[in-house]
């Protein structure tokens, strides 16, 4: 490659880095007057309530509505996620640790022997805080124990905590653990004394919605920060199994009927334009009404309008995640959000948002729940026929009529599969029947089309179809592949946007077949220089998804089919500056999410807090990404698809090892192609939490492409 060449392919690289970095911040309001956040805990509630709330349905006709994902530490319910809220990172706490009461003089002399002296005029403390210290410890998120507290209260802000979730048996006080702060202190509030006797309700008692409210109201011109457990839902949880299904549902009803109206007495008692709404469950739903693990989350107040929520944490319309509460109240507030990892909440104008957030949950939950059948059905098909390729191959059968069909045709299945199931995100399905009748549909006409194709390369063909698919995809921000099971799972969390794991390995597989043959047949290096660069991009820029493991999976990948493309000999030298390039580039990718990006991704979080932390927050992701990988090895099926990938590789390679020189001799770029990308897919399986995931399935795409190839070669030589 030429000077000038070189020289303009970096120029085209410069453009495409600037292009996607955001060149400004925006500012936070300087408005001057006091403003109150009223976050309205309605824990176990769901969707299909706000149905039968006409107040809150209101709230919602009047502001922004998303869903949430609910994961603390380890679950979805429980104590946890509440911790969650007010640290901004995945916190860990059990109800025993939430205990929260009002500070007379037995409750200030237990806190004060266990914790330390109080200085201030703080009505509420946590006496078991220490407990929930303790239990963070190993935690390897590192989460900051009352970041939201501290906030306000370095801001020179009140806190206030009123309700509770209390059974006859048990003290449930988790809401309070929202607004404490790191001495686990909150300014005002009543968690003891809130509840009335009546007999309707479970356990005979419910909270006290007429002193609540009245306690409120008093204290909204002190509090910036009022954080309210209604409570009779969670208790309705506790009492649930001694119910019948007629019973449960009428003291629910009873319950909302009560909430509702407590809500529209609240709204109706506060400035709009001072105040912010947060209406959300910290768990998710009640089991025993709908199952989701998300929840609803409702926006209402100053600057907000009828929409549904968006955050950058997850770059997906309509879903935020619980970490971001936290920053959206310091946002509102003008305090700081420093040690908090989410980011602050917005929203985009829909007229429709309620059945726009109700389908959206519909359809995640079809997906989330089928994820795990769909992917097991696709590995043990593809162990199926790699295993029966391999017996053809090595029993050197002669491949003519019938068994060259059949095995051509399933070859092309398992290749057309993951674009099957990327493409069903555009079939307006809402229920189960309609979800697979439209995946088999999708893939029947794909694979009728692809086999019935004549004087085309099908390896070619689908190995482009999916790379050019998932490059679209990446730029219209994951709406191909929002309802797919090989997408970000938003009730499990883990990321919510770019390629993940599964994607991942079928780019990697994708675009290691698509170069090979591709330049196999054109012989254009300077079109491989630049989609190889192009492709580095795409999965490490901030700005389209920014996944740490997979860029540096590719990115040996890449570097590894550019040392084979010149000739260069493989040794430690060469390997270290593979990895030392490798290095760099996600550094500069970090860089530029700190330096351009208004709300930078893992990456630059992860680098601004190992600035701040040092490199216990390196060693801390180290070691949870190695634990996955080891709890994922020893249970998974792509385990098993990866051990029969390779085992069938090796067999053909020995038994046909002269027809494979041959081919490969013949044919350098498909085999500079195949040996890269199982080069990357190795470092991917190191890199990744996951990278049995994404090692499975980018060897599994490269190995059927591997043998349709030399299927392809052997029907060459019969003929």
């Amino acid at each position: 490659m030429n000077r000038s060449r070189l020289l303009s392919s970096l120029i085209v690289i410069i453009l495409i880095f600037s292009f996607f970095s955001e060149c400004s911040i925006a500012s936070p309001s300087n408005k001057s007057n006091k403003k109150t956040v009223y976050l309205i805990v309605l824990n176990r509630y769901t969707l299909q309530d706000i149905e039968n709330m006409p107040n809150l349905r209101n709230i919602v006709n009047e502001g922004s509505i998303g869903l949430m994902n609910t994961r603390g530490l380890y679950n979805y319910k429980g104590s946890e996620s509440f911790l969650t809220i007010n640290s901004s990172k995945k916190a860990y706490s059990t109800y025993e640790s939430a205990e929260t009461y009002n500070l007379n003089k037995e409750n200030r002399e237990v806190y004060e022997r266990r914790i330390s002296p109080i200085t201030g005029d703080s009505q509420i403390a946590n006496i078991n805080l220490n407990r929930i210290i303790e239990l963070n410890k190993e935690n390897s998120y590192m989460p900051y124990i009352g970041a939201l507290g501290d906030s306000l209260h370095n801001s020179g802000l009140k806190t206030a905590m009123y309700g509770n979730g209390d059974t006859l048996e048990d003290a449930i006080r988790a809401s309070s653990l929202i607004a404490i702060d790191s001495k686990g202190l909150i300014d005002y509030g009543n968690v003891d004394n809130i509840l009335i006797k009546d007999k309707n309700f479970p356990y005979g008692f419910r909270t006290d919605y007429d002193k609540l409210l009245d306690e409120v109201n008093g204290i909204k011109d002190k509090a910036s920060l009022v954080v309210i457990d209604t409570g009779d839902l969670d208790r309705l949880n506790f009492y649930s199994k001694e119910l019948t299904d007629d019973i449960f549902e009428k003291h629910r009803i009873n319950i909302l009927n009560k909430i509702d109206g407590f809500i529209g007495d609240l709204k109706n008692s506060i400035d709009k334009d001072k105040s912010l709404f947060i209406i959300t469950s910290p768990n998710s739903g009640e089991d025993r009404v709908d199952n989701s693990k998300l929840s609803p989350i409702i926006l209402w107040g100053d600057g907000i309008s009828k929409g549904i929520l968006y955050s950058p944490t997850t770059r997906r319309d309509g879903v935020v995640a619980n970490i971001d509460i936290a920053p959206s109240i310091a946002n509102f507030l003008e305090t700081s959000t420093e040690y908090m990892s989410g980011n602050t909440m917005t929203y985009k104008k829909n007229n429709d948002n309620f059945n726009v957030i109700s389908t959206s949950n519909l359809r995640i939950n079809i997906i989330s729940k089928s994820r795990f059948y769909i992917l097991s059905t696709y590995s043990i098909l593809s162990i199926i026929v790699i295993l029966i390729a391999m017996l053809v191959l090595i029993t050197k059968v002669k491949l003519k009529g019938i068994l060259y069909n059949i095995l051509s045709i399933l070859l092309i299945i398992i290749g057309i599969i993951p674009l099957s199931l990327i493409l069903i995100s555009l079939i307006k399905w809402t229920n189960y029947a309609g979800y697979i009748i439209s995946l088999v549909v999708i893939l029947f006409l794909l694979v009728l089309g692809v086999y019935k194709l004549k004087n085309v390369d099908k390896v070619l063909l689908i190995s482009s179809l999916l790379y050019g698919i998932l490059v679209l995809d990446v730029f219209l921000g994951g709406k191909l592949s929002r309802y797919s099971v090989l997408g970000h799972d938003p009730t499990i969390g883990a990321r919510y946007f770019g390629l993940g794991n599964e994607m991942i390995g079928i780019f990697l597989g994708a675009t290691s077949v698509f170069l090979g043959v591709y330049t196999n047949k054109h012989r254009s290096k300077v079109f491989l220089f630049v989609l190889l660069i192009f492709s580095a991009i795409i999965v490490g820029h901030p700005k389209l998804g920014a996944n740490v493991g997979g860029s540096i999976a590719v990115l040996f990948f890449i570097l590894y089919f550019l040392v084979e493309t010149f000739n260069k000999k493989i040794n430690f030298k060469r390997i270290l500056i593979i990895g030392l390039a490798a290095i760099v580039f996600i550094l500069t990718m970090a860089f530029i999410d700190i330096k351009f990006n208004s709300s930078p991704t893992h990456l630059g979080r992860t680098l601004v807090t190992t600035n701040n932390e040092g490199n216990l927050m390196i060693s801390s992701i180290a070691i949870r990404k190695l634990l996955m990988n080891i709890k994922l090895v020893g249970s998974s099926m792509w385990t098993k698809v990866l051990n029969v990938n390779l085992i069938s590789q090796i067999l053909i390679t020995f038994v046909l090892k002269d027809k494979l020189r041959d081919l490969f001799d013949k044919n350098k770029y498909i085999y500079i192609g195949f040996i890269s990308g199982i080069v990357g897919s190795i470092i991917g399986f190191l890199a990744n939490d996951s990278g049995i995931i994404l090692a499975s399935i980018a060897v599994t795409l490269i190995n059927i492409s591997f043998i349709s190839k030399l299927v392809e070669y052997i029907i060459e030589e019969q003929n």
